[in-house]
């Protein structure tokens, strides 16, 4: 009777300490296109995702904004829509009990010369402090969310595509990892430099590039190569070695995935003939919701996966704020 008692006993302090070392989380990552949240159940001392609770996205162009702004600023409009998005996420963050919040501003608020400005404001606002981080945080957090979905840490390069920034990173061999970075090639940074540099428009009357021409397509490719073949050294040895490709984000998942084969898996013939088959047309014509920024993203993937001689990229469901949920640095005592 007794050795029952001890074993039940041993049983309900075993479950109570499981129970303890989950922690209600939420993630919010105010991107320069979308805020995205995520709100899960952690395993704190694993560092592992029990359980998503929520998940949802809000658009902010702060982006947009900033590349028509004359004084580096992100306008008054879209700070209000911002400001708006964060009450929501505070009565989001209340209704599910949540325990610990991190938020992070990425690339648009680097840039913006009131970026930290705004955050304090909706720290002031909302009591949820946001950090800016840097680049290459972005590209570790993109690194978090591949291992979160499952990938092995030492075998793959994650590559992520923001509306801002790029980044590709990977592990060594001492399981540190090494971030390459493209401050100025996110999706829409990419698309404002084809049509403010290369088509010599005013991106504050021009929101799409298309139609492309071939010209278009010849110095936009250009400039794509030239960034892709600075990348790392280790990040090509890997390369070369057969490292898997993941794509990580909205980019590569929504954008880019359905022009890839029947597996899902992107190639670089399926996005040459979707470019030459887009080449000339308007967003009417292309007849897609995305088509003023799908041209110029598959010009962008197709260009790097060439220089890089990538021959295939995974495109994975996930989200920076998954990343975030498991990344260490976030969640220190």
């Amino acid at each position: 009777m007794q050795r029952i008692y001890l074993l039940t006993l041993s049983f309900l302090l075993f479950v109570h300490s499981l129970s303890a070392a989950v922690e209600r989380r939420a993630a919010i990552d105010i991107g320069s296109g979308s805020t995205k949240v995520c709100i899960a159940e952690v395993d704190g001392e694993s560092q592992q995702i029990v359980q998503i609770i929520h998940e949802t996205a809000f658009p902010v162009p702060y982006q947009a904004s900033l590349d028509k702004s004359l004084d580096g600023n992100i306008d008054e409009q879209t700070e209000a829509l911002g400001l708006k998005t964060f009450h929501e996420i505070a009565k989001l963050a209340e209704t599910y009990q949540v325990k610990r919040v991190a938020a992070i501003a990425t690339s648009a608020f680097r840039k913006a010369n009131n970026g930290k400005h705004f955050v304090a404001r909706v720290a002031q606002q909302t009591q949820i402090p946001v950090r800016i981080i840097s680049q290459r945080e972005e590209g570790e957090i993109a690194f978090f969310s591949a291992v979160a979905a499952g990938y092995r840490p030492e075998e793959i390069i994650v590559w992520d595509i923001g509306t801002g920034s790029l980044q590709m990173t990977t592990q060594n061999e001492k399981g540190e990892l090494t971030v390459y970075m493209g401050e100025e090639m996110g999706a829409v940074a990419f698309k404002s430099y084809i049509i403010d540099s290369i088509q010599e428009h005013s991106l504050e009357t021009v929101t799409s590039p298309n139609p492309m021409d071939d010209d278009d397509f010849y110095f936009a490719s250009r400039y794509a190569r030239a960034f892709a073949r600075k990348a790392y050294p280790l990040i090509k040895k890997k390369i070369q070695g057969g490292a898997p490709v993941v794509g990580i984000g909205r980019l590569f998942y929504h954008s880019i995935k359905p022009i890839g084969d029947e597996e899902g898996v992107i190639q670089r013939n399926g996005l040459r003939h979707y470019i030459l088959s887009a080449l000339n047309k308007n967003d009417q014509e292309i007849d897609n919701p995305f088509a003023h920024v799908d041209v110029t993203n598959c010009i962008l993937v197709l260009n790097i996966m060439k220089a890089l001689h990538i021959h295939e990229v995974h495109p994975v469901d996930t989200t920076s704020t998954k990343g975030m949920l498991v990344y260490p640095e976030f969640w220190k005592d």
